[in-house]
């Protein structure tokens, strides 16, 4: 039997749908103009890079009337035979996970630690750290350049090692630029870290203590796991911009870097400013792109599942 009600909420229903679907196109016209700028911004470099992968660019070609010419995948199959290559794919690699892995576990720690401060100094703390974030890349690499100079560097003297030439060994200058990196990426993941900890209701906390969970217990099963969105999209953040590590290396080696210090970035450089290839170069950013390619898909497919907890 039909109600005299319901045809009232079937109208409403057949009124509602073209809102609601008018509603559902909201999103994608606040994000249209940040799309549309990107794409001006980027895609013509980046197709640009694509197409100069195919194509041999040497200096007659720069420098003379002759074009460049298309050598299809030859650039990608040289860069993959080379050695050198190869052994720079690893240590980006390496040098990622390591540079990655300190910045979360320090700034893990300095979260927590915040967590236990009293107020007056988590606040400056949070002052400290901030200020330490807004230190341009080239005056933070600078500092620690000047901390292990050779003679009089601070490192140097508080060791008891004066002179020591941290630089003569691609080891332990890579160990000072990893050491750059972190320092500068410790403000950002400790104070985001220690948001999410402020998050986590106390009386959870107090419960898993009355159950008779340790601190360690209590970080293992309680805390890690309810931060655990956080720290994957901080990771994932950490490791494209630590695959792309250029300035720290660049500056603390003043612009000529050896071969044991070549990453992916420097590596792209060197070949096109250096050698002139800049057909190679750019094969050697495409396989970058598509390195981190991955990567990205996982940090935007983060952030989606991020937004839509409620």
């Amino acid at each position: 039997m039909t109600t005299p009600e319901a045809p009232a909420r079937a109208r409403s229903r057949a009124a509602a749908a073209p809102s609601r679907r008018r509603t559902d196109r909201t999103p994608y016209l606040l994000v249209a103009p940040s799309v549309l700028v990107l794409l001006g911004v980027l895609a013509y470099p980046l197709g640009r890079v694509v197409v100069l992968s195919f194509q041999h660019w040497g200096v007659r070609q720069i420098f003379g009337a002759h074009g460049p010419d298309f050598v299809g995948t030859d650039n990608y199959t040289a860069l993959l035979a080379d050695p050198v290559f190869r052994t720079v794919l690893v240590r980006t690699v390496v040098l990622t996970a390591a540079m990655a892995g300190m910045s979360m576990a320090v700034g893990l720690g300095v979260a927590l630690l915040m967590r236990r401060l009293p107020g007056w100094c988590r606040a400056t703390l949070t002052c400290a750290l901030v200020l330490a974030w807004s230190v341009p890349t080239f005056v933070s690499t600078e500092i620690f350049a000047w901390m292990t100079e050779y003679n009089s560097g601070v490192v140097n003297r508080a060791l008891g090692i004066s002179p020591h030439n941290w630089y003569a060994d691609a080891t332990q200058g890579l160990a000072v630029a990893t050491a750059v990196v972190v320092w500068g990426a410790v403000p950002l993941i400790a104070v985001t870290l220690y948001a999410g900890l402020a998050q986590i209701p106390a009386e959870l906390l107090e419960a898993a203590r009355m159950d008779g969970a340790g601190a360690w217990r209590l970080l293992r099963s309680v805390v890690l796991p309810l931060l655990a969105p956080l720290l994957a999209l901080l990771t994932t953040l950490s490791v494209i911009w630590d695959f792309q590590v250029f300035n720290q290396i660049w500056i603390l080696r003043q612009g000529a870097p050896g071969e044991d210090y070549y990453t992916l970035g420097i590596y792209s450089y060197v070949k096109a400013y250096a050698g002139h290839d800049y057909g190679l170069a750019s094969a050697a950013a495409v396989l970058t792109v598509l390195l981190l390619l991955g990567v990205m898909v996982a940090h935007l497919r983060q952030i989606a599942r991020i937004g839509e907890t409620p």
